[in-house]
């Protein structure tokens, strides 16, 4: 990486410690500097820390939940480094985790790909878009699965380890009584979405590769076939995340390795992706009541969400869970 790159990264690091520090009231482990009656679980980050994780899960609610972050900061030249991450029901007990466990690093194209295809600047003609609400997201993300068994404050503690080097940092976030997007065992809402049929190519996707066969149907059109869907929200060329490019490659992929018997589907966020400096919200987005993006839903033969992922997946895990969702229709048929 060039040392122009390298100091324009220690600034994003610069940025974003402040904004967390404020927004996510992150906080390292107590240190001896500290109070002792400080709540280290709202204390300020501490100005040595190398590393700052970053929620990419926005939508978590009681149950079983897939917890994604992103690392900011270090050597982005290094091996990323191993991260555990203990879950603190603050209300119960904020001294006890209810549990921990390694992530997993699900990793993105690299910088020179990311080069290739930039972030493109745009506006909004309604001066708002989820997705300019999003941090950035690195070289990848780390996911892992957790239980959350009630509404409120909790908190998570990350030990990371590259090498030598060890740090612990912890912040809070909240958890409500029922996400706000569907969820498995939801019906998938029947969207007319805009197809190929509807407006040329350039103008349902900002995807400077696309696959025609993504806009072949509707998602009202793909439900009234019966057969399982693998579906995308995501808007490549205006995903502040950086995560939309890498998502919609997987699902190009896993679309293409079950083609004979999946449908597959991208709903570009935007319904004029071809104006960047007046975009709109699609309708379809807004009808799936999604607070972030991207998103991917598979969603069954009887028309309900089977699987979601907030943010990132990796393919092997869309395909375990295509595959069930595959053997559980060709048993039915």
């Amino acid at each position: 990486m060039s040392t122009h790159r390298r100091h324009c990264a220690q600034g994003l690091w610069a940025s974003l410690l402040a904004l967390m520090s404020i927004a996510l009231a992150a906080c390292a482990a107590p240190s001896e500097t500290q109070p002792p009656d400080t709540d280290p679980w709202l204390a300020g980050a501490s100005a040595d820390a190398v590393w700052l994780p970053i929620l990419a899960t926005r939508d978590l609610a009681v149950g079983v939940a897939r917890l994604a972050f992103t690392l900011e900061g270090g050597d982005p030249d290094a091996p990323a480094p191993r991260v555990r991450a203990a879950l603190y029901d603050l209300a119960a007990d904020p001294q006890q985790p209810l549990s921990s466990q390694y992530a997993r690093f699900v990793e993105f194209a690299d910088d020179d790909d990311r080069a290739a295809q930039p972030f493109t600047p745009h506006g909004h003609s309604g001066g708002f878009s989820v997705s300019d609400e999003l941090p950035p997201v690195g070289r990848g993300l780390y996911i892992v699965p957790v239980r959350l068994p009630r509404a409120g404050e909790w908190g998570i503690a990350f030990e990371i380890d590259a090498g030598a080097r060890h740090e612990e940092i912890r912040f809070r976030f909240s958890v409500r009584e029922r996400p706000a997007a569907p969820t498995k065992g939801d019906p998938a809402p029947a969207s007319n979405s805009r197809t190929l049929a509807d407006a040329p190519l350039s103008e349902l996707t900002s995807d400077p590769n696309p696959e025609p066969a993504l806009y072949q149907l509707s998602i009202a059109d793909a439900l009234a076939q019966r057969r399982p869907i693998l579906l995308a929200f995501a808007t490549p060329a205006f995903c502040h995340s950086r995560a939309c490019a890498p998502i919609l490659d997987i699902v190009k992929a896993v679309w293409r390795a079950r083609a004979a018997e999946l449908i597959a589907l991208h709903i570009e966020v935007f319904e004029n992706p071809h104006q960047p400096q007046n975009l709109r919200e699609a309708p379809a987005f807004t009808e799936w009541n999604l607070p972030s993006e991207p998103w991917l839903f598979i969603i069954d033969h009887h028309g309900r969400i089977y699987a979601s992922y907030e943010g990132a997946a990796a393919q092997s895990e869309l395909l375990q869970n295509i595959d069930e969702v595959l053997s559980q229709w060709r048993a039915q048929r």
